[in-house]
C-alpha cells in the first residue's frame, strides 16, 4: 500500500509498496478515504513523541470504508462507512470505570502506538471496537467532514468541563481550527456572545468567515480591555485558551467574571517557562480554572451528531485537499498557518 512514513524527525517519506496491515480476526481493515493533518502531527514531525517510535505511520483524524472483516467480527460489514476516534482506552482502569476514558492509564492511540491514517489501509483491532470509538456514518456525510469528528470530540470534552450553556458570553483565545470549532460549538450550545482573540494576520482574516460577534486583533488592542468593555466590566462566563501560549493563559484569568470558568485547552511547548498566574485573582473572584485534553467515546458520539446535523459546520474549516503524496506540503501549510484544516486523500 501507499503510505507516508515518518522515518525520523523532519523526514516524512512516501512509500508505494509498504506492507499492507494484517487483518485482525476479531477486527477489520479500514480503507482510508480522508485523513486530516492535526497540529500535533506537525509537532511529532519536528519534535517526536514518547509514544511514537519511527519509522511509524502517524495521523489520527481518519474516516474511511470497512475493506475486509475478520472472521470473528460481527459489528461491521464490508462497505460500511466509518469514522475513528483517536484514543483506545482499556475500559478497566480507575478512570475508565468512572467514565473518563481520555485519562485511561493504559491508553493507546492511532498514529502513536498504533499505525495511523497517513496510508491507504489501517488495521482496526478489537480493542477499538470494544471501546466504541468506531462509528458508522450517515450516508449524507462526506468523508472529508467526518474525519474532523476527532478534533471536534476534544472540543466537546473541553466545553462539557467548562459547562457552557445558553446565554453565555464565551471568549476564545486563538483562531486556529480548534478555536473556530470552539466558536461554532459554543454557538450551537446557545452562547449569545462569542469573542475571539488572535495575533496571526492570516487567521484573523479567515476567522471573519465564521459567526463571531467580536474579533480582536491582539496585536493592536488589549484583549482584556476589549472583553471587559464588551461585558460591561464583568468579564466572560467562560474563557477558553485554544493557543499554545503561557501569556494567553495568564491573560485569561483577567477575562473571566466572578465565578467564571477558564479552560486551558491548548498545551504548551515542552521548553515553556513557568507561567505566572495571578492566584489572588482566582481566589477573590472565585474563578474556576481547569485543563482539558483528548476525548472519550461519548464525546466522539456527540461530535458526530453535531457534524451530521449541521449544527457545527466543520466543512468551513477545510481550506486544502491534497493527495497523500503531498503530505510534506500539507504539513508546511498547517505549520505556517496558511491553512486551517488540510485533508489528505490516499487514493
Amino acid at each position: 500500500m501507499k503510505s507516508a512514513i515518518l522515518e525520523s524527525l523532519d523526514n516524512m517519506v512516501i512509500r508505494e509498496n509498504f506492507l499492507d496491515p494484517e487483518l485482525p480476526e476479531d477486527g477489520f481493515i479500514l480503507k482510508v478515504e480522508s485523513v486530516a493533518i492535526c497540529g500535533s502531527d506537525v509537532r511529532i514531525f519536528h519534535r517526536g513523541h514518547v509514544n511514537v517510535k519511527p519509522p511509524q505511520i502517524i495521523g489520527h483524524e481518519v474516516a474511511g470504508i470497512v475493506y475486509k472483516v475478520g472472521e470473528k467480527t460481527t459489528e461491521f460489514n464490508e462497505g460500511d462507512r466509518v469514522v475513528l476516534g483517536a484514543d483506545v482506552p482499556c475500559g478497566k482502569c480507575f478512570y475508565c470505570l468512572r467514565g473518563h476514558q481520555n485519562n485511561c492509564i493504559n491508553l493507546i492511540s492511532f498514529g502513536y502506538q498504533l499505525q495511523g491514517g497517513f496510508a491507504q489501509f489501517m488495521a482496526i483491532p478489537r480493542a477499538a471496537i470494544n471501546a466504541k470509538i468506531v462509528q458508522k456514518l450517515p450516508e449524507h456525510l462526506s468523508f472529508d467532514e467526518a474525519c474532523l469528528t476527532e478534533p471536534l470530540a476534544c472540543v466537546v470534552n473541553g466545553q462539557d468541563l467548562s459547562k457552557i450553556q445558553a446565554g453565555d458570553t464565551v471568549v476564545i483565545i486563538g483562531a486556529g481550527p480548534i478555536g473556530l470549532m470552539h466558536a461554532m460549538l459554543a454557538r450551537a450550545k446557545g452562547a449569545t456572545k462569542i469573542i475571539v482573540s488572535e495575533i496571526a494576520e492570516k487567521r484573523l482574516e479567515m476567522a471573519k468567515k465564521f459567526d463571531i460577534d467580536v474579533l480582536i486583533d491582539a496585536r493592536e488592542k488589549d484583549p482584556i480591555e476589549v472583553v471587559l468593555k464588551e461585558t460591561d466590566g464583568l468579564g466572560a462566563d467562560v474563557v477558553i485558551v485554544a493557543a499554545p501560549s503561557g501569556d494567553a493563559q495568564a491573560q485569561a484569568i483577567f477575562m473571566a467574571r466572578n465565578l467564571g470558568i477558564v479552560d486551558f485547552f491548548g498545551g504548551l511547548p515542552p521548553n515553556t517557562k513557568d507561567v505566572p498566574i495571578n492566584t489572588n485573582r482566582i481566589h477573590y473572584k472565585e474563578v474556576f480554572v481547569h485543563g482539558s485534553h483528548g476525548s472519550s467515546p461519548k464525546d466522539n458520539a456527540l461530535a458526530l451528531k453535531f457534524i451530521a446535523s449541521g449544527q457545527v459546520q466543520v466543512g468551513k474549516l477545510i481550506t486544502h485537499i491534497l493527495p497523500l503524496d503531498e503530505i510534506n506540503k500539507g504539513l508546511k501549510l498547517v505549520e505556517t498557518r496558511e491553512a486551517l484544516k488540510v485533508i489528505l486523500k490516499p487514493w
